[in-house]
């Protein structure tokens, strides 16, 4: 353990840590210590006689700080969970500017647990000690932020693009060195450069966007603006990536030696470039003092604090703070200059793909002279990645594909295909250019027979300006037009954006668009129907399910009903509502036939979609999803009993259920429960029914084969008031759960209220695995348990939940709320906290990422008494009262 002052180190510590016996001693010490830093670093500021402080000196002193007090910590673990230190399978590791020992006063403390395997008890019962313990002298008694993860060496393989760039800096702080070595073996065999790399120019160009795009802001940001510290660390993990680099090869000085032979810099720019980092440090650590706290924009309100901490005298030629920040840009403008470098340099060199292709100017070429015609899988990986990473075709490239095409060969492996192809479709966004390169190398009509005959098919409608296989192309192109920001200002439009976000299947929408005209090539029988025929085939050549069967072929069979509907009926007769319900009988469905009306109708010719359709259109859309979402609650009961007792009968397994409790059953559930559930889940839930009856909490799991999502249902005594989804919530937020959507049902009888309720949720990108449902099970039956519980409290982060709105007209019974959350555990956990808080009965709730936001959508019971306005200030202000007393 540390005794004394740790390499590098221009501090040496006052302390033996080796004598401290807990983690109370350890926080007294850390908080100590970091205020006498802290005080260093404003001393300019006081004396006059003082130096500026050394910007990398106290990053290193503050991150040696952290490092002893964490290291002892982990031997105080051991010992009270009885484990020998030297022999726990257990490393700790530093991440992220904490990794590269570039900590700030108040910079967050992120580090992961590594153990050898999952599960293991000695393991657990040390993490649980150094979890309590950081919690307790990071957060509680010093104010610092620790985030923690907890990684597998077979989480290497998996890891997302945030967490890999984290890692490129992970370093040890604790355990066992030999399975820190196996962690970094891991992690590099699993490490995709090309991916990373395009991805990390992808995401550090939107930042500097973000952040105005110049550096020569009035209070320029010190970490992620243009020039900051992001700037220069971007630079080092392209030229790291690129290279293969673990992060003790670029750790300190050595990382301006790996950018001086990526860049070909010389010695005096490296020089400078130091220089400048280390100035952008000082002023960094000199703001966190000041402020006492986590601050990277250097507001006005500061730089004179700031340029007096970093011993800026007064001058007679200009003030202090002016010849501050001109210095201070200076040093950004050096720091972005060589990011710029950087980037364009690695982006733009020859990177290698794999199977048998290479990148180079972000154009994928051919590693070789020629490409095997004997293994046509490189051309199905190309699009792929094309794709994913936004790449263009070398003509080399493109001639070897049209050669390929023209023979058609058979394909080795038709699964990996369909899959390639699946992932492909389900990009949404990013489908049209491929699919329309993949169309003019003949190579979608090679994966897709029934495309084959499009492209070259002339339409015979004089409505239509382009060939089949043209127009359907940019049916997709339109669809994904919906998706700029040119239209956020039409109503339509940008309600037809968020229907597109939130659809759980886009691939489903996609592949019916490429085929809705499919029909068009076998003349003699109305083309939707040859067409849905012709998509029953490519489905199941695809491998995808029956729910994905049903859904293509019912868009491609049905594609004209809507626009011929919206355009030759009467709108306000309830019966053509009914009628048009009576097919589209499903709300997934009618969000896709709604898109793909307006995209097919649009994608037809100039002129042809006016504002007049898109009216009509968005009319028998928004009655018809009102119906649907209502459940026919409204009708004849006689109609929807006798309609549930038909599907309930069909199955053979219901003449083991007394009639008594199927007819109960039926009589307790709303019509809109009975209509979308299968008789088999319907069997299921009678049984769960029966064991709440004697005294269960009722967890239980299904899985899907191929899916990433574990289906969970919970089935409880409902509590007399709301709250019932956040504590489930809450229960599968603290397992690190993410829900994807959560249907709420609740069965009401004279006796007694249950509750149904049924979430999708994943654990790291997966289902969940055995153990996983164990310790889930035994959180929510726990959380569930308690005799009198209380509402949630609505977590600290509500305020960054934004509510986009709260809309009455879509249903007669509820109210719909769509909220964007920070990530995707906050938007279930969250607003189901604050809408417990309103006392506002939640029916459903949808979750869903797209492109770095997460939407997530409440149904609640009707608010007649609210107006929308008044809805939303009301579930705002509940969102932000856990911040308002701080």
């Amino acid at each position: 353990m540390l005794s004394k002052s740790p390499p590098d180190s221009a501090d040496p510590f006052s302390f033996n840590l080796d004598l401290v016996e807990t983690p109370e001693g350890l926080s007294e010490i850390l908080r100590e210590e970091r205020l006498a830093r802290i005080a260093q670093i404003t001393a300019p500021a006081i004396s006059k006689e003082a130096s500026p402080p050394g910007g990398i000196t106290h990053a290193r002193s503050f991150s040696d700080l952290a490092d002893g007090v964490i290291s002892r910590l982990f031997t105080i673990s051991c010992t009270r969970s009885g484990a020998n230190p030297a022999s726990v399978p257990l490393c700790i590791v530093a991440t992220g500017g904490y990794g590269r020992r570039e900590l700030a006063p108040y910079s967050d403390i992120d580090i992961t647990f590594v153990p050898n395997r999952d599960g293991d008890p000695r393991i657990d019962r040390v993490v649980r000690e150094m979890f309590r313990g950081l919690m307790d002298i990071g957060m509680e008694k010093c104010g610092l932020e620790v985030g923690y993860a907890y990684r597998l060496l077979e989480d290497c393989a998996s890891l997302d693009h945030q967490t890999s760039s984290g890692l490129l800096d992970a370093r040890l702080i604790a355990g066992s060195e030999r399975l820190f070595i196996q962690f970094e073996d891991a992690y590099w065999a699993g490490f995709n450069a090309v991916e990373f790399i395009f991805t990390k120019l992808d995401e550090r160009r939107k930042a500097l966007n973000r952040w105005g795009g110049t550096l020569y802001l009035v209070e320029p940001n010190l970490k992620e603006g243009a020039g900051g510290l992001r700037d220069l660390q971007t630079a080092i993990w392209l030229a790291q990536a690129k290279n293969h680099l673990p992060a003790a090869r670029v750790r300190g000085n050595r990382a301006f030696s790996l950018l001086g032979e990526e860049l070909n810099l010389t010695v005096e720019l490296m020089e400078k470039l130091a220089q400048a980092k280390e100035k952008l440090q000082q002023t960094r650590n000199a703001l966190h003092a000041c402020a006492k706290e986590e601050r990277d924009i250097l507001v006005v309100t500061r730089q004179e604090e700031v340029a007096a901490a970093l011993g800026y005298g007064n001058s007679v030629s200009s003030p202090p703070v002016e010849r501050f920040m001109e210095e201070l840009y200076t040093h950004l403008a050096l720091i972005h200059r060589v990011s710029d470098q950087a980037m364009d340099q690695i982006e733009n060199s020859r990177l290698i793909l794999g199977i048998g292709l290479d990148c180079k100017k972000r154009a994928i070429v051919p590693a070789n002279d020629s490409l095997a015609l004997d293994d046509p899988s490189w051309l199905l990986w190309a699009f792929e990645l094309a794709q994913r990473y936004s790449l263009l075709f070398s003509r080399k490239f493109e001639f070897a594909a049209l050669e390929l095409t023209n023979l058609s060969p058979p394909l080795p492996d038709h699964s990996t295909a369909s899959q390639v192809f699946t992932r492909i479709l389900s990009q949404t966004g990013k489908v049209y250019p491929i699919v329309q390169k993949m169309a003019d190398m003949g190579a979608l009509g090679w994966l897709l027979p029934e495309f084959m005959p499009l492209m070259n098919l002339i339409p015979y409608d004089p409505a239509h300006d382009y060939t089949v296989g043209q127009h359907t192309l940019y049916v997709v192109r339109n669809l994904e037009t919906l998706l700029n920001e040119q239209g956020a200002n039409d109503e339509l439009l940008a309600e037809m954006r968020y229907i597109l976000q939130d659809l759980t299947h886009p691939e489903q929408l996609m592949l019916a668009a490429l085929l809705h005209d499919c029909g068009k090539a076998e003349p003699g029988r109305p083309h939707a129907e040859t067409g849905a025929e012709d998509a029953v085939k490519a489905v199941r050549r695809l491998g995808w399910d029956s729910e994905a069967e049903e859904n293509v072929s019912f868009l491609v069979r049905h594609h004209l009903l809507m626009a011929e509907t919206s355009r030759l009926r009467d709108l306000d007769l309830e019966e053509t509502i009914q009628e048009f319900i009576r097919i589209v009988d499903d709300p997934d469905k009618l969000n896709m036939l709604y898109l793909l009306t307006y995209a097919d109708t649009t994608a037809v010719g100039n002129g042809v979609w006016t504002s007049v359709k898109g009216r009509f259109l968005r009319q028998l859309w928004q009655r018809s999803m009102e119906l649907l979402l209502a459940g026919e609650e409204g009708a004849d009961e006689p109609v929807v009993l006798a309609r549930a007792r038909k599907a309930l009968l069909r199955d053979i397994s219901l003449k083991n259920l007394p009639e008594e409790e199927v007819q109960e059953h039926i009589q307790a559930m709303p019509a809109g429960y009975l209509l979308n559930q299968s008789s088999m889940e319907i069997v299921d839930h009678i049984s769960m029914v029966r064991r709440v009856r004697l005294g269960e909490i009722v967890v239980e799991f299904r899985d899907e084969p191929a899916a990433t999502f574990t289906e969970l249902t919970v089935c409880t005594f409902d509590a007399a008031k709301p709250g019932l989804l956040a504590r489930i919530a809450g229960a599968l937020n603290s397992s690190g759960l993410i829900t994807h959507s959560a249907q709420v049902v609740t069965r009401i009888t004279e006796t007694d209220r249950i509750a149904l309720d049924t979430l999708w949720v994943e654990y790291r990108g997966r289902q969940l695995s055995i153990g996983k449902k164990k310790e889930v099970a035994r959180k929510l039956q726990s959380a569930l348990s308690e005799e009198n519980p209380r509402i949630p409290d609505i977590p600290a982060n509500g305020h960054r939940i934004t509510v986009h709105s709260i809309r009455n007209d879509l249903s007669s019974l509820h109210t719909l709320i769509e909220i964007t959350a920070p990530d995707e555990q906050t938007a279930l956990y969250g607003p189901a906290c604050a809408l417990a808080q309103l006392n506002w009965n939640i029916h459903s709730a949808r979750v869903s990422t797209w492109q770095g936001e997460t939407h997530s959508v409440f149904y609640v019971a009707k608010l007649r008494d609210l107006s929308e306005e008044e809805a939303k200030m009301r579930l705002i202000r509940a969102l932000n009262y856990a911040d308002s007393s701080v």
